[in-house]
């Protein structure tokens, strides 16, 4: 071991040190190796070769003194690239209407008709600002405030994802009888969420340069409704089984868009996002199209599972 230790030091290559686990400062846990620390982030790699950088502030106490003691190094500043005006901000409680709701856990309420889950860590600072993920459910009879926060939605509070990044999660319900119609969304509990995500915006630390909408099935739909509706206020979204018409084409040369379906799709069939897949082909800077040659009309999770889904997701600003 000592031998391989040395030929690898003597290589040049990088090497991770043992596997330890780390706790978030809401108590999540991540099992992974450390590669690399500075003064202000670590960067970690889980057993499936996954890498994350995660700023200490997100943290437990305990872990923060550990980073420190193992020779922490300042972060190298880019040339050219500005500091963030709230980076080293420090942390600031969040007050207000909605406050109550961030809790570091799904927190429900409602908003006129509309019932919402929404998710925020307790780490988040009123001194920073954060994107928003309006996330939409497909077609359903439930009617029961919380049950629409399903396995998709979760992969977004996962301690690797939400540590690399740091957002406010809206769920709300389509309740009924719009949500068993399957265009729920184009109808009043669309409006009342649009409205409800502005009330947000002013009352929660939000990026609204950062608005993200998401979907599946009548979700997918929704998605593209709503930024079709509201193309100022939303600055990205991915749709994923469901979509809408190639009318709506000149949106999404405007405004980015992802859309994923499968071709054995026999709920929604692969045809409607193939038609506005084609509608928008010239449009490469703002529309991405995925298609899957199996799945059915159950992707949802696997497309959100992925890092480079969030990756492109949280990269989209509006400029």
């Amino acid at each position: 071991m000592k031998r391989l230790i040395a030929l690898l030091t003597a290589m040049g290559l990088p090497m991770l040190a043992s596997a330890r686990t780390w706790t978030a400062a809401d108590g999540r846990k991540l099992e992974a190796d450390l590669v690399s620390a500075t003064a202000a982030a670590v960067t970690v790699k889980n057993a499936a070769g996954q890498t994350f950088t995660i700023p200490l502030e997100r943290l437990s106490e305990e872990d923060r003194k550990w980073v420190q003691s193992n020779g922490a190094t300042p972060p190298a500043a880019k040339p050219g690239a500005p500091a963030s005006p709230t980076a080293n901000a420090p942390h600031k409680p969040i007050e207000g209407t909605y406050a109550s709701l961030v809790t570091g856990d799904w927190a429900l309420s409602k908003h006129e008709d509309l019932p919402f889950a929404l998710y925020a860590s307790k780490e988040l600072s009123a001194s920073q600002k954060y994107p928003l993920v309006l996330a939409l459910h497909g077609k359903s009879q439930n009617d029961e405030n919380g049950k629409q926060v399903n396995g998709w939605m979760k992969s977004f509070t996962k301690t690797e994802n939400y540590a690399a990044h740091p957002c406010i999660i809206l769920a709300p319900l389509c309740y009924q009888p719009f949500g068993g119609t399957g265009a729920g969304w184009y109808d009043k509990p669309g409006t009342e969420a649009v409205d409800l995500v502005k009330k947000l915006i002013k009352s929660l630390p939000i990026d609204e340069k950062r608005i993200y909408v998401i979907g599946h099935s009548m979700g997918g739909f929704g998605t593209c409704h709503l930024m079709n509706a509201e193309p100022r206020l939303f600055t990205a979204g991915v749709a994923v089984s469901g979509c809408s018409g190639p009318e709506t084409a000149n949106t999404f040369k405007k405004r980015p868009l992802w859309i994923f379906h499968a071709v054995d799709d026999e709920v929604v069939k692969v045809s409607v996002s193939q038609t506005l897949a084609k509608a928008l082909e010239r449009s490469e800077k703002t529309f991405k199209y995925t298609e899957f040659p199996t799945g059915g009309h159950g992707i949802a999770t696997k497309v959100f599972d992925d890092p480079e889904v969030h990756k492109w997701l949280f990269g989209q600003v509006e400029k």
